[in-house]
């Protein structure tokens, strides 16, 4: 072998090294990329359902000591209310998701003026609607409890528990929108000790005002109260942080942004107002089908079933600080892998959830009504069906979120809607007919899959459309290199 060929294979072989050397530091760094974004994903998440979860304590708990320490009776009442709370998280996550997506989308700018703008307009849209809802509840508590759907055995257990409720409504929405944009300001944790924090409160007083002072319903409300005031007051010491983003000053109202958190958040609306919705909905069905008793088995699942809930809504809502600052900051690799974060963990924590639900169901319904054999066996039952319905629900709320984040509100709007108002109830008007209750349980899960496919296919074609887009701008960029290149003097 020559001497020009020896220096020909050392230059190649070189070459090589140096390709593979290239390849394996783009790996490793691809890799780093990855862990730090997993890592950021866990950040916001695992605070995020904790809070998510404890907050549903509140519900949870009053259910617990007023089955116990009440009765049935007032155990379905607190069920007939639960609409009317979820019509007050709606009404919050409109304004706060709204506005806190706007926010996290303009700090991803720099923009950080504009930002808290946002936060500002939205906390105070926030105050005027609460004020109005909870006034208007206290105004007319007979006839919002008669919408709801008590009747003349519930009505006198409904009225005090909600009037307590609307009382303190606008502490707990205004401390939850709060809790929403302390999160978006890159503090998850703060946002889930105040719930912590009201939460344990909470349970303390229900224990006192219930087994102890025998304030009855009454006496649950006015602790979930108190635990949510003192939340807020948490929330608030945000404020008192130096390295904060979101100040407290005078906003700007603008009409353009008013539109923006509006149509940002009525996903998000709907999305919370489903739950008051298929518990509406399902409420009047098994009235009719099977009176007071299957009421009171209903709430037990609804309690059960709203803890997982809020862990999914807390890996959507832990989700979008990231997936809304990585669309500002037009970073569409970070959306894509955030995204898919949330997806697995909405499939994943069903399928666990789903388990203990299969194996414990019994012992978790006992904890409501110990001793009453036959409800527990017929909200363990109803639980095992309902339960199946969240599989489908955890990938049609990050495909709802992420039509959100991208400003595709029309996509994520429709979706919700039919979450609303569609599938599940259309299944209620024909499956109890044919399979009696069974046909009941099953309708959570009939009306939820066919939700789940229309977002998917949506999804789909969303990202075809972005990958159409992105090989066009990739084309537009390599013309401009040929061109500068030609320009500069290459080829001529």
């Amino acid at each position: 072998m020559s001497g020009a060929d020896t220096k020909i294979n050392t230059t190649v072989n070189h070459n090589k090294n140096d390709k593979n050397n290239q390849n394996q530091n783009n790996q490793k760094s691809q890799n780093r990329k990855d862990q730090k974004i997993t890592k950021e994903f866990f950040k916001f998440v695992i605070p995020s359902v904790i809070s998510m979860v404890v907050s549903s304590l509140y519900v949870i708990v009053d259910g617990i000591f007023v089955g116990r320490g009440v009765g049935e009776t007032a155990l379905a009442a607190v069920n007939i209310v639960y609409p009317f709370n979820m019509l007050q998280i709606a009404l919050t996550m409109l304004i706060a998701i709204g506005g806190a997506n706007y926010f996290s989308q303009y700090m991803g700018k720099g923009k950080k003026e504009a930002a808290n703008n946002f936060f500002l307009q939205s906390m105070i849209i926030l105050i005027i609607i609460s004020t109005l809802l909870n006034i208007l509840v206290l105004a007319f508590p007979i006839q919002a409890a008669t919408i709801l759907g008590a009747d003349a055995e519930l009505l006198p257990l409904v009225v005090p528990y909600m009037k307590w409720i609307a009382f303190f409504g606008v502490i707990y929405m205004t401390g939850i929108g709060f809790s929403i944009f302390v999160r978006n300001d890159n503090a998850p944790k703060l946002a889930m000790i105040g719930t912590l924090t009201g939460a344990v409160l909470n349970i303390i007083l229900d224990y006192v005002f219930i087994m102890e002072f025998g304030w009855g319903i009454s006496g649950a409300a006015i602790a979930t109260g108190i635990g949510e005031s003192i939340a807020a007051l948490v929330f608030l010491s945000f404020f008192l942080k130096k390295d904060r983003n979101i100040r407290i000053q005078m906003p700007r109202f603008k009409l353009e942004d008013l539109k923006k958190i509006t149509f940002s958040g009525f996903p998000s609306f709907l999305m919370e107002f489903s739950q008051s919705a298929v518990a509406f909905s399902f409420n009047l069905t098994i009235l009719a089908y099977i009176g007071t008793t299957g009421i009171t088995a209903y709430s037990i699942v609804m309690y059960i079933c709203s803890i997982f809930n809020m862990v999914l809504i807390g890996i959507v809502q832990g989700s979008q600080p990231l997936l809304s600052f990585n669309y500002g900051s037009e970073n569409p690799e970070n959306v894509q892998k955030v995204y898919k974060l949330g997806l697995w963990s909405n499939l994943i924590s069903t399928a666990v959830f789903y388990a203990g639900v299969f194996l414990f169901g019994t012992h978790m319904a006992s904890i409501f009504l110990p001793g009453n054999s036959e409800m527990i066996q017929m909200s363990a039952e109803m639980m095992r069906f309902y339960m199946l319905g969240f599989f489908p629900v955890g990938i049609s709320l990050m495909n709802i979120l992420y039509f959100q984040v991208t400003e595709r509100e029309a996509r994520s709007t429709l979706i919700s809607f039919l979450r609303c108002i569609g599938f599940v109830q259309l299944f209620l008007f024909i499956l109890p007919g044919t399979f009696g209750i069974y046909g009941i349980y099953m309708s959570f899960l009939c009306g939820e899959l066919c939700n789940c496919v229309i977002s998917e296919l949506l999804y789909q074609n969303s990202r075809r459309k972005e990958k159409r887009k992105g090989q066009k701008v990739s084309i537009g960029l390599n013309l401009d290199h040929k061109s500068d290149f030609k320009s500069s003097g290459g080829f001529s």
